[in-house]
């Protein structure tokens, strides 16, 4: 089976989300959705966590959301690794809202990062004033 937002290796596999598209909330509720599931096939869900830039970024920059499941059973894990992948996905398309609440989610997080860059130039303005040109 072909995983294009995932890797598998051994007994782990790693599902990836991008910010763009999906919030930390929404890989959690997805998981959420389907942990019965995962659980009758053995699967822990070991955690998710977003990847950090390095640095300052002067805008928006989409991140990688990592989803991690172990496989604790004594079958072939590949086959039922890949069947979590499906899982997985299921419970996004599940748990994703319908598109208007989600472009009204989008929106907000729109008016959120302009405040921020409000913030951070007013700040930034206070700091020239403070210490000088």
């Amino acid at each position: 089976m072909r995983t294009p937002f995932a890797t598998i290796e051994a007994d782990t596999i790693e599902i990836f989300f991008s910010t763009a598209d999906f919030t930390i909330a929404t890989v959690l509720a997805a998981v959420r959705e389907h942990l019965d599931k995962l659980e009758e096939m053995e699967v822990q869900f070991l955690g998710a966590q977003t990847e950090v830039p390095a640095g300052p970024t002067p805008v928006f920059r989409p991140v990688t959301i990592r989803a991690v499941f172990q496989y604790g059973g004594k079958g072939h894990a590949q086959a039922v690794l890949e069947k979590t992948y499906r899982t997985v996905w299921e419970g996004i398309t599940t748990t994703f809202p319908k598109e208007p609440e989600w472009a009204a989610a989008k929106e907000a997080l729109s008016h959120y990062v302009v405040a921020q860059a409000d913030l951070l130039r007013a700040r930034a303005e206070v700091a020239r004033g403070e210490g000088g040109t």
